[in-house]
């Protein structure tokens, strides 16, 4: 359990230790409502978390609380919203006063006291009046007022990235010289010296108040942004505000991010911090501009005239209303905060902006920021993914327009922005999957659908005006989708095999590699770990070339932490970490046409560490970081030269 999902469970016990449960909420009265949502809601996802805790808890409080925390969490499997009718608005409104929002928040309340029969457990509030509904959808809908980047040029890996030239932060970095290392507590991030044997030169500390949750390394301006989040002893109680009238970051958060020049690796020294509302979600580096997303939740003591209590701040300033969007249905109850700053003068935000909604994920092009969320029909597979487009550039925030798609994104791999239009893949339930092609303004100009009924993707990848994806039931259909007409996108292609694909990588030209699991024909059991090498020369006809399965290895991280692959075909070098009896162990194979996969490494991680593993390479020289323990392999001998513990 890591820190935020302590930080929940703290705060449930806390708000709900008092209250006694309402006889709608009895266990066999939840157990009821929740297999009748199960069978309705085919939806799976690849990763459970903190929300599977609420069905260890007692009846229905920790059911409620969760519903409360909807979108405050890191997925949202078993939320499971009203779907809303009618065409979304392509308009994106901004609010026209802090008064509008705070509607948007008792109308969510009200939905869920609705639906479930129960008072709102968190608000303090008591105020009566009635929500205006058709005036705030109105304003919603009319617009209202007012490749992966995989190897850097000087010998050395980089991060592995969802989109080609836009960076994102790690645990592990390194400049070529230098390795940066984050303790796995957060505490603290070392600098490591490679030259000769590997020792630790310099040190930064997260404070006194902070975690490290990621962070960012920039070898040009010789600079590290630390990512940090807001913690106290507990994480939760007798948190102590970070600065004046600012007591609501004990229910919502705050996330920072503190820039260090590092030009004298033992001397890091503070450069720029910067502060806003809400849990860390995610951030990007782009054009020599840090995009910072954070999630807050507006619940707890919410006071209508105060917005203080339920408006975002950065920095000791809350947003201006029209800084924040609203969502295209009139409910809400948290927020998508994104900040822009300069890293030339890292102190200073650029501009700022926040997403009104009840939770959702990112995909981040080159130009436009894609924020989506579903709304699921209750009782029902049936799923509606609504899309909203921010554009940005050298540090402005811009809203676009949205749009809407049916079936949920399996990730973010998922979605894909080509020559100003939008690609996206989605399940839609037992009628099967979708391929949709939106405009520059979010609407539909093209379709496919009926795909592979029964089934769901587990992975997906676009190239060019091609795309690529993998379902799986029984088989592992790899899809390939011509995109060269956007209005009438086709299917070109379907290689059914045994398992399935969970992490698809381009590797080298016209090559295509699948990392997934191998799965029995007959029995459908899963086996090992399987790497697929597809050949996509002809994309009418793509052929699995060479395979690998690793038995007795039971699955991999790769499936939700891509940045644990280590994926260079100009090195030849595929590395991941998977879990075997014993621990973890961590590979390195490397791909030739004749030859096929071949492994090279093949050993235990002796760390110890919430978050998969990484691989780093230096010239000639792997570096696998796991927690406090760094191991370097020499990629001549592949055999271990050098350990360090930090």
């Amino acid at each position: 359990m890591d820190k935020r999902e302590q930080h929940i469970l703290n705060m449930i016990e806390e708000k709900t230790g008092n209250i006694s449960v309402p006889e709608g909420l009895a266990p066999e009265q939840m157990a009821e409502k929740l297999a009748g949502k199960e069978q309705g809601s085919r939806k799976k996802r690849k990763r459970r978390r903190l929300y599977q805790l609420a069905g260890l808890a007692a009846a229905g409080i920790a059911v409620v609380s969760g519903i409360c925390l909807y979108g405050y969490m890191d997925q949202q499997e078993d939320v499971v919203m009203p779907a809303r009718e009618g065409t979304v608005s392509r308009t994106i409104a901004s609010a026209g006063s802090y008064d509008e929002i705070y509607k948007y928040i008792e109308a969510y309340n009200a939905s869920l006291n609705q639906e479930n029969g129960i008072f709102d457990l968190f608000s303090s509030t008591k105020e009566t009046a009635q929500v205006e509904d058709s005036a705030v959808a109105q304003r919603a809908s009319d617009g209202g007022a007012g490749e992966a980047k995989q190897s850097g040029t000087g010998g050395y890996s980089a991060t592995n990235t969802r989109q080609q030239g836009v960076d994102e932060a790690d645990i592990v970095k390194t400049d070529g010289i230098y390795l940066y290392v984050m303790a796995d507590s957060g505490e603290e991030l070392s600098i490591v010296d490679t030259r000769g044997s590997m020792k630790e030169v310099g040190k930064i500390s997260s404070g006194k108040n902070n975690y490290i949750e990621e962070f960012y390394m920039l070898p040009e301006e010789k600079k590290v942004v630390l990512i940090c989040s807001y913690k106290s002893d507990s994480y939760a109680r007798d948190i102590e505000p970070y600065a004046p009238a600012s007591d609501r970051y004990e229910n919502s958060g705050r996330t920072e991010a503190v820039t260090y020049d590092v030009g004298d690796a033992a001397n890091p020294t503070e450069i720029g911090r910067i502060t806003q509302s809400g849990y860390y979600d995610s951030s990007r580096v782009s054009d020599g501009h840090l995009y910072l997303f954070s999630r807050y939740s507006a619940w707890g003591d919410i006071q209508r005239n105060d917005p203080k209590t339920y408006i975002p701040m950065v920095g000791d300033e809350v947003l201006p209303k029209e800084n924040i969007f609203l969502p295209p249905f009139p409910e809400g109850c948290q927020y998508e905060v994104v900040t822009a700053v300069d890293l030339a003068e890292p102190d200073e935000v650029t501009d700022s902006k926040a997403i009104f909604t009840k939770g959702g994920n990112l995909y981040v092009s080159n130009e436009n920021i894609y924020y989506y969320e579903e709304e699921w029909k209750e009782y029902s597979d049936t799923c509606t993914t609504t899309i909203r487009k921010l554009s940005y550039c050298d540090g402005e925030l811009k809203a676009e327009g949205q749009g809407s798609v049916k079936g949920y994104i399996n990730d973010s791999f998922s979605i894909d922005e080509y020559d100003g239009r939008l690609r996206v893949v989605t399940t839609v339930g037992e009628d099967g999957n979708a391929v949709y092609v939106l405009d520059e303004g979010l609407k539909i100009t093209g379709k496919i659908e009926d795909l592979a009924a029964g089934e769901r993707v587990y992975s997906a990848r676009f190239f060019g005006e091609t795309g690529y994806f993998v379902t799986f039931r029984e088989t592992d259909p790899l899809f390939s989708v011509d995109f060269s007409d956007p209005e009438h996108p086709k299917v070109l292609g379907k290689l059914k095999i045994p398992g399935f694909s969970e992490y698809l990588h381009f590797y080298g030209e016209n090559k295509l590699l699948g990392i997934g699991m191998d799965v029995d024909e007959e029995t459908q059991v899963t086996g090992g770990v399987k790497l697929s090498m597809f050949d996509i020369s002809d994309k009418g006809d793509v052929k699995e070339i060479d395979k690998y399965v690793i038995d007795n290895l039971y699955g991999t991280d790769v499936a939700y932490d891509y940045k644990g692959v280590l994926a260079d075909a100009r090195k030849n070098l595929i590395g991941f970490a998977g879990y075997a009896d014993g621990g973890q162990k961590y590979y390195l194979f490397s791909y030739d046409d004749e030859k096929g996969f071949r492994c090279h490494i093949e050993e235990m991680t002796n760390g110890r560490g919430i978050r998969a593993p990484r691989g780093v390479y230096i010239e000639e020289v792997l570096y696998v970081v796991q927690g406090n323990v760094i191991e370097a392999y020499s990629l001549e001998s592949y055999q271990k030269i050098d350990d360090l513990i930090l």
